[in-house]
């Protein structure tokens, strides 16, 4: 009879740890996924950052090969970082009212603060657009994560 309750309750304890252990697979998944995503939104804005310094730099001449030149990298990497910044341009430009400085109609007002940072309720900040479409930039390249 001993055997028989101990074998009951191993079985319950067993019954525990394997619904434990299907959690921590769910747990991990979504870790996984929460993961990536900060990863690619991380990505996303390093892109961001390098395109609009390759776009500045256009702005003062430079072609593509004397940018990937100065930069130590090849052509397809700096277009790369050029073409999301001109996604993000584009972007910023309609917000803003195809870049004539009035809001687009419907738009929500943007605020900026002290740094000419647009706010905005997530928490994430926008760089604030120049007359040539580029974002104003005043930190050095040792300052980016």
């Amino acid at each position: 009879m001993e055997c028989e309750r101990q074998n009951v309750d191993d079985a319950a304890s067993l019954l525990v740890e394997l619904g434990r252990l299907a959690a921590v697979e769910e747990w991990e998944a979504t870790r996984i996924l929460e993961i990536r995503a900060e990863a690619e939104r991380r990505r996303h804005t390093h892109r961001q950052a390098g395109g609009i310094a390759v776009a500045r730099m256009q702005g003062r001449g430079e072609s593509l090969a004397a940018i990937a030149e100065l930069a130590g990298v090849k052509v397809g990497s700096v277009r790369m970082m050029l073409k999301a910044a001109s996604a993000h341009t584009g972007a910023a430009v309609q917000a803003l009212g195809e870049g004539n400085g009035a809001a687009a109609p419907g738009a929500a007002p943007l605020a900026l603060g002290a740094n000419g940072v647009t706010a905005h309720d997530d928490g994430a900040a926008a760089q604030a657009l120049g007359a040539n479409g580029a974002a104003a930039h005043d930190e050095g390249v040792g300052g980016r994560v």
